[in-house]
Formats: C-alpha cells, structure tokens, sequence
C-alpha cells in the first residue's frame, strides 16, 4: 500500500466536538509529526504540534494516538507540561 499522503496510526477522538476541520490538512501534518519524531527531530515534531493546534484547532494525545478538536482540548493540558 502507502499512498502519498504519508501514513500514522492516530485516529479522530469519537469525543471530540466534531468540528468542520481540514482532515487531510490534519492526517498529513501527523504523518510529519510521526517521521519527526522517529528520526528524533522533537524540535520539528513540537512545533508541528502547535501548528495543529494553533492552526487546525487540534490537539493531538500522544499516548492514546488520537486527536480531537473543540475549547475540550486543551483543558487538561492546563497546569502541567505534558510531553509526548
């Protein structure tokens, strides 16, 4: 398989606030992201997380492999850096 699109293994949070957002936009940043990240380049995966999230309203969770939209976001990031 593998199209041009890049691939990762996150999926849309079913609880998110089903927000009108660029899905490929999304799915191909991720696929940056998870490159980033295995050939260790955390600067570069950082900021395409806030790209996501500045940019596209999406907060991305690392640890479950999922990303959801909405104000429900980030709230739990609030109070604590989480790294992922």
């Amino acid at each position: 398989g593998g199209g041009s699109g890049g691939y990762h293994d996150y999926e849309r949070a079913h609880d998110d606030d089903g927000s009108n957002v660029d899905v490929a936009a999304v799915d191909q940043l991720l696929a940056e992201r998870l490159q980033c990240k295995k050939s260790r380049m955390f600067d570069e995966a950082d900021a395409i997380r806030d790209e996501l999230r500045n940019v596209h309203g999406v907060s991305v969770w690392d640890r479950e492999k999922v990303w959801r939209t909405g104000q429900g976001a980030g709230y739990q990031q609030r109070g604590g850096d989480r790294r992922g």
